[in-house]
């Protein structure tokens, strides 16, 4: 997610996983696989990535560290 571009609509696809290490807390704010979500604003120095998702128009910020689990298309 964190390469994705501003603005544009995305959908969410799965998670990298492998790992083992992803935060639970992902998937507890409801960035499931199948939510649509843009991108509105990214903090700079690699900051948190502030984000709209879901029917209900949900934002969020989530670090980098977190955002590179989640997979899009």
């Amino acid at each position: 997610m964190c390469c994705f571009p501003m603005k544009k609509k995305g959908k969410i696809c799965g998670y990298d996983n492998n790992s083992m290490k992803m935060p639970t807390k992902i998937i507890e704010m409801g960035l499931l696989p199948e939510t649509e979500f843009r991108i509105l604003y990214q903090a700079p120095f690699h900051g948190p990535i502030y984000i709209e998702y879901g029917m209900e128009k949900s934002r969020i910020a989530l670090r980098q560290e977190e955002a590179e689990f989640i997979l899009v298309e």
